[in-house]
């Protein structure tokens, strides 16, 4: 029987995947008609159109037409095959009385060929049916198979499917790459498939397969979980921002919601996600993607399974309809409280298009009261000479009195937790004792345990404990928290007033004091540098620079035995600019050497390298000059 059960269950998560978690709501809606409407203030074509074309889908009675189409016309001035196309989509949905040029028709007439590509036959194709104009089938499809044989990227084929649909006569070539594409869908957490390129690109192509299917009259090469996929991908696009983006989404998910073969259907929740002996039943929505009804439906719950131990509570349940929804009295299959998956599968006698119908999973709680009982507290000694001493308390009443403790004792409290529906002991994910000093207001947490036999013993030695509380003795109040995500009721009930001592663990400064002192300010942290080494001895010094010095006094001594020629020394302003320049130069290294930094240095060094560099290099042509006038005389 485990086994039956494991096995129906694993089929049933299995078939969870073809359902839809959610769809355009009102909400989504609403804020897409608002991204819309801003878009037609725009001046560029395509913004006007994905606008207008969007609110044509979202039923939505588009203010200012004739405007509108008046803008539409100043666009139709424009030669490109892009803005053509564009022009001609949204004046289709406007009605508007624009018809192309004669040399407009010739040109894109013209472009219909197979060297001009997919993208541009899609847009020319686009525009003359747009406006009216029919379409040459074979020189069409003639040029299209012949593009698509240079290129046939998803995208192109995408095109080639929306140019395809609206041809008349046999396009079956066409029709048979759909397959072909569907196949390099790329698939996300195994839940959605798109396309690369994002949601246009598969937007285009979905679309496009339906549209073509239709014109074939025979069903897409897209089974029925990919269809689910593919629609769980776009809900999942709700939160696109832009105009473009926000149409793509729109069109794609409106021919999802009605075509001739597939009807991918959402079954969510309509209610709270939690029932209880109060409230018995929760309610679900099942919807296309936009939000729309489906007609007569039998909704079945398949069964009810609890999350913590797989147990099965129902099977095979029909949900009555009510307001549009449909609920189901989960109570009255007497469930244990906890978290259950719900499986849901929607069928339709008129309408075999539905797909994503079976397996549904909502989640929803079942909620219960619990009853505190059986409550004890007191104390007991630490080393267990003699019985405890326990008084009884009913919840929501206060212990008579004040409860004293040394720590010598330890304190405990007893409790039993249970469920007022099935009269069975349980525990909760949350069980505290909170003690508060009343002066300090210090608070100090403890988790409760159960025992074996659910029964909850909370057991403080106070001598062991002590350093939680910091040693601070006094007057504290006892609060028990009961809390779970599947109880109604969670608790805090004041237990107790206590009077609590402990030893301090020296005769010093008393604990309190310390406690307090942790929340006083603490002094300024600076920061150290550490010390700089010991300089050497003077004496070590003064030889090193004695050292540096002596080769140029050797440079000197050398110089005044030669002699100096002054014969060349030019008193030009450009040797004097020159000899200053390096002279600065010199000056600047001892300087750097005595008292500035790298940075100052450098930055006084491109001041004087300038002069330094125009002045020599005067001088040196200068020089040069000389002594070829007087090789010449020679």
């Amino acid at each position: 029987m485990r086994f039956t059960a494991f096995t129906f269950n694993i089929l049933l998560l299995c078939a969870s995947s073809l359902g839809i978690t959610s769809f355009l709501n009102s909400n989504d809606q609403s804020r897409f008609k608002d991204i819309l409407l801003s878009g037609l203030n725009s001046d560029d074509a395509g913004s006007l159109d994905y606008a207008i074309r969007g609110l044509t889908f979202l039923e939505f009675d588009i203010p200012n037409k004739d405007n509108l189409c008046q803008k539409l016309k100043t666009k139709l001035e424009s030669q490109t095959t892009e803005t053509l196309f564009h022009v001609g989509k949204a004046s289709a949905s406007l009605s508007c009385a624009l018809q192309l040029s004669n040399t407009q028709k010739e040109k894109l007439e013209t472009t219909i060929t197979a060297t001009n590509g997919v993208s541009e036959i899609f847009l020319a194709t686009g525009a003359l049916s747009s406006f009216g104009i029919t379409l040459d089938a074979p020189k069409v499809l003639k040029a299209l198979n012949t593009a698509l044989k240079k290129d046939d990227s998803i995208s192109s084929l995408g095109q080639a499917f929306q140019v395809a649909s609206l041809l008349d006569g046999d396009v079956s070539s066409v029709f048979g790459r759909i397959e072909d594409v569907v196949v390099q869908a790329d698939q996300i957490d195994g839940k959605m498939l798109q396309f690369e390129g994002g949601l246009s690109v598969t937007a285009l192509v979905i679309s496009g397969a339906y549209k073509l299917a239709n014109t074939v009259g025979q069903a897409p090469f897209i089974s029925k979980e990919q269809a689910n996929k593919f629609a769980e991908y776009f809900v999942s696009r709700k939160s696109v921002q832009t105009v473009k983006g926000v149409y793509y989404l729109l069109e794609a998910t409106s021919v999802l919601a009605d075509n001739a073969f597939h009807i991918p259907v959402a079954i969510t929740l309509a209610s709270k996600a939690a029932v209880s002996k109060s409230e018995p039943k929760f309610q679900v929505k099942v919807t296309n993607i936009l939000g729309k009804g489906l007609g007569s439906l039998t909704i079945i719950a398949d069964s009810a399974t609890r999350t913590l131990d797989d147990a099965v509570v129902l099977s095979q349940k029909q949900l009555t309809p009510k307001d549009g929804l449909f609920e189901l009295d989960l109570m009255s299959s007497n469930p244990g409280k906890g978290v259950y998956r719900v499986a849901l599968s929607a069928s339709s006698s008129e309408d075999t298009r539905l797909v994503g119908n079976v397996g549904a999973i909502v989640e929803v709680k079942v909620l219960t009261k619990i009853a505190i009982e059986e409550t004890e507290i007191g104390t007991a000694d630490s080393d267990q000479s003699t019985a405890a001493k326990l008084r009884k308390i009913i919840y929501p009443k206060k212990l008579d009195g004040s409860l004293e403790a040394d720590s010598h004792q330890k304190l405990i409290l007893k409790f039993l937790l249970r469920d007022t529906l099935t009269k069975e002991l349980v525990t909760v994910h949350q069980a505290f004792v909170r003690l508060t000093h009343r002066e300090s207001q210090q608070e100090i947490f403890f988790v409760a345990e159960p025992d074996v036999n659910d029964a909850y013993k909370f057991d403080l030695d106070l001598a062991t404990k002590a350093k939680d509380f910091l040693y601070l003795s006094g007057h504290y109040s006892m609060d028990l928290i009961i809390g779970d995500a599947v109880i109604e009721n969670p608790t805090v009930w004041q237990i107790a007033e206590l009077q609590l001592s402990f030893i301090t663990p020296s005769a010093g400064q008393p604990k309190s004091s310390k406690a307090a002192e942790m929340y006083q300010m603490k002094p300024e942290i600076k920061h150290m540098f550490r010390e700089p080494e010991k300089r050497p001895p003077g004496i070590v010094s003064n030889a090193f620079t004695l050292l540096a010095i002596f080769p140029f006094v050797i440079f000197i001594v050398l110089v005044s035995r030669l002699g100096v020629n002054f014969s060349s020394l030019s008193f030009s302003l450009s040797a004097l600019g020159f000899h200053l320049s390096i002279g600065g130069i010199f000056v600047l290294f001892v300087s750097f050497w005595l008292y500035l930094n790298m940075f100052q240095t450098l930055k006084l060094l491109v001041v004087i390298a300038i002069p330094a560099f125009v002045s020599g290099n005067y001088m040196l042509t200068q020089i040069a000059a000389k002594r070829r006038g007087a090789t010449k005389q020679n």
